[in-house]
């Protein structure tokens, strides 16, 4: 899903432009850099908040430890160890989905050039294209397999919108093309 919110933790602070891609109510965000600029934001669609997930790991925890605790007072003491590797294995999950939660895509179109700015896992890279040449490229999925996005100019080509389904993909696709004609 498109990011709601500013990329890199900063509130956006622009107009927004709404795209309905497939009812799915995509919303796709135009931060002005400058006053020709114009940035994309894309970001994961995260259904929990970083309290939300504390809540839930807790929650889960007094659960699963509660109905060890009963069974090993019962005699079944063997269960209070897979019920502790258990929360581990979903506290590393959470953990590793924390890090994951500033994951994200803006594409700024100013001038001339095209800048692409990816952040993974909190490492941030960026790849500069120039306007003129940069090529928008869909590829559609066969059966189960995802179709791709991605911006191509001189040979190089970074792929963008691994976060979307294939409908945001195409209506992110349009909108680039769209900006990058608007010269």
């Amino acid at each position: 899903m498109l990011d709601s919110e500013g990329f890199f933790g900063e509130p956006a602070r622009s107009a927004r432009r709404s795209i309905d891609a497939s009812g799915e109510g995509v919303t796709m965000r135009h931060v002005h850099g400058s006053a020709e600029g114009k940035t994309l934001v894309v970001g994961r669609n995260l259904s929990l908040s970083r309290s939300g997930r504390r809540w839930f790991f807790v929650s889960i925890l007094v659960v699963s430890l509660g109905i060890a605790t009963v069974w090993a007072l019962n005699g079944a003491w063997y269960v209070v160890p897979f019920a502790r590797v258990e929360m581990a294995f979903l506290y590393a999950s959470l953990m590793v989905l924390d890090r994951c939660t500033g994951d994200g895509e803006a594409i700024t179109i100013d001038g001339d050039r095209v800048i692409v700015e990816q952040t993974r896992m909190g490492r941030t890279a960026s790849h500069e294209f120039s306007r003129c040449w940069a090529r928008v490229i869909v590829t559609r999925g066969e059966g189960r397999a995802r179709g791709g996005l991605s911006m191509r100019s001189h040979g190089r080509e970074v792929e963008i919108g691994e976060f979307l389904t294939d409908a945001q993909r195409i209506a992110v696709a349009d909108e680039l093309r769209r900006r990058l004609g608007d010269i």
